[in-house]
């Protein structure tokens, strides 16, 4: 086993949450403070899907970003985790790792990989960090397989940051607090936007998770029956031209009805069509802003839900620049 380029094993933050939690969100606000700490992050993303929306977003100069492509990362095919973390070590490009999870990834199959035997001299699992929107956890509508996944990113956190606090009433927040230190106890809670988990706090602690073997906390055993994502499906395509932004706007509202849990992408619009814009959509909320890196990423869609017809989520797509070509029946968005 050769030893990393630092001579001592990466530490890594593990980054969980259901989709549209706000895990890049909180990305990004520690890629903002990494200069002041004087430490380099490194990056490995793994989105669901073929497209990478959020790998784009955190891209900044000097930092170093990885893809884990082929679906979730607790389920990707041959080694690519083991593959992606020895190619940051081996870089010497920076001093931790934070790996963002998919948001349907079962954290207990990602904590095995990064703990494995053959990895102990290259990555040391720091802590385990889980996103959960709070407005969400309150809604009473919502499948019981994301609940259960949400249980689970939960009950594996050292520290669960509750996102959207800023969108609730007095008192929610607790309610949501206390429901989850019902499933993890030991767990530190933060509250975004209001606060941020400290990550050279994090990085500064003991690891919480040593070898892939060591005994879970009580309720927090093996997952049980398939994954969630085998029933989830991603559809993506390439917008060919700027597209008008209020025929655009207009279908961003209409996917929840068609079983879209999550909407993501970069678009030009005809009112500005030098313009690269980036776009989200979750919980029936989206917003759209110019996005501000160069060099300028290709314009594309991605959405993410649960038994997605593909076919007909492309032919709605391309009622957006071609409507005359578009399938019969499909003219209601």
């Amino acid at each position: 086993m050769k030893p990393t380029a630092t001579g001592s094993p990466l530490p890594v933050i593990l980054l969980t949450g259901f989709l549209g939690a706000g895990k890049t969100t909180l990305l990004l606000r520690w890629l903002e403070e990494a200069p002041s700490t004087g430490r380099r992050i490194g990056i490995v993303m793994n989105e669901f899907g073929s497209e990478s929306v959020d790998g784009q977003l955190v891209r900044r100069p000097g930092i170093t970003v990885t893809q884990v492509d082929g679906g979730c990362v607790c389920c990707a095919p041959d080694d690519s985790l083991d593959r992606a973390c020895r190619s940051m070590a081996r870089e010497g490009q920076c001093d931790d790792i934070v790996l963002e999870a998919s948001g349907l990834a079962d954290p207990d199959n990602v904590i095995d990989v990064l703990t494995d035997a053959d990895l102990l001299d290259v990555v040391r699992l720091q802590a385990v960090v889980t996103v959960v929107d709070a407005a969400w956890f309150l809604r009473p509508e919502g499948g019981a397989g994301e609940r259960v996944l949400v249980r689970r990113q939960a009950e594996y956190a050292d520290v669960v940051a509750l996102s959207r606090c800023d969108l609730l009433a007095p008192g929610e927040a607790e309610a949501v607090e206390q429901a989850l230190r019902a499933w993890n106890g030991r767990a530190t809670f933060v509250r975004l936007p209001f606060g941020l988990p400290d990550l050279p706090a994090l990085l500064a602690r003991p690891a919480a998770h040593c070898v892939a073997d060591d005994p879970l906390p009580s309720g927090r055993g093996p997952a049980s029956g398939e994954h969630l994502h085998a029933r989830y499906r991603s559809v993506s395509w390439r917008f060919p031209v700027p597209i008008r932004r209020e025929a655009f706007e207009t279908w961003l509202a209409s996917l929840e009805r068609h079983g879209v849990a999550r909407a993501k992408g970069f678009v030009r619009f005809d009112s500005s069509p030098t313009t690269v814009h980036v776009f989200q959509k979750t919980l029936g909320h989206h917003f759209i802003e110019k996005f501000p890196a160069k060099p300028d990423p290709e314009t594309f869609g991605v959405l993410i839900g649960c038994g997605l017809d593909v076919e007909a989520h492309r032919a709605r797509a391309r009622m957006l620049w071609a409507p005359t070509k578009a399938m019969p029946g499909l003219a209601g968005m």
